[in-house]
């Protein structure tokens, strides 16, 4: 991928598919990816802390697949 400003594009959404988070991993201008505690807004999707290599930090959202909507998420349940 490499170029700045589809990068930007797919980062100034907020809320990300699947496919465009491992678009933006395998960009050599993202330094590191994590997943931290979701937001209170929206419960029902990832949190992911994106870092680039300019030093820039960027949130994104991926909704959580539908079974985990119905069945709950085991890691919140312990």
């Amino acid at each position: 991928m490499s170029d700045y400003y589809d990068l930007m594009r797919i980062v100034d959404k907020e809320v990300i598919s699947v496919k465009e988070l491992h678009r933006i991993t395998n960009d050599e201008l993202v330094s590191q990816i994590s997943e931290i505690k979701p937001d209170q807004k929206r419960k029902n999707y990832f949190r992911y802390e994106v870092k680039l290599t300019n030093g820039e930090i960027y949130f994104v959202f991926v909704k959580k697949p539908w079974y985990m909507l119905l069945f709950g998420d085991k890691k919140e349940s312990k």
